[in-house]
């Protein structure tokens, strides 16, 4: 589902495990990626971050037009984030193929 809106060069996307004001602005959001997950935004990742509720998904991408976000709000329940474990990063990377995964079926 999310994966039809990723950009088509887009070969990584890093997901940021902690919450966040999904109402961040896109310099707000690129210094997090840089200052965090210590990757800079280029047109070949996607970052997801997720409110504390885990109902709103915020996208964020650079392409070939510039910064993009989009935000999917789910009616019920919450997308399925892989654990975080203490001792390991904020963050984890994926392909984009495994997208779909963070959906319940």
């Amino acid at each position: 589902m999310l994966e039809a809106f990723l950009p088509k060069s887009a070969k990584r996307v890093v997901i940021y495990l902690e919450p966040i004001n999904v109402r961040l602005g896109m310099d707000k959001l690129a210094q997090l990626c840089r200052d965090v997950a210590h990757i800079e935004p280029d047109d070949r990742t996607c970052f997801l971050f997720v409110n504390r509720r885990r109902d709103t998904l915020l996208m964020y991408f650079t392409d070939h037009d510039g910064e993009q976000t989009l935000t999917k709000k789910l009616d019920k329940g919450s997308f399925l984030l892989p654990a975080r474990d203490p001792n390991r990063e904020a963050f984890v990377i994926l392909k984009p193929a495994a997208l779909r995964r963070l959906f319940r079926s």
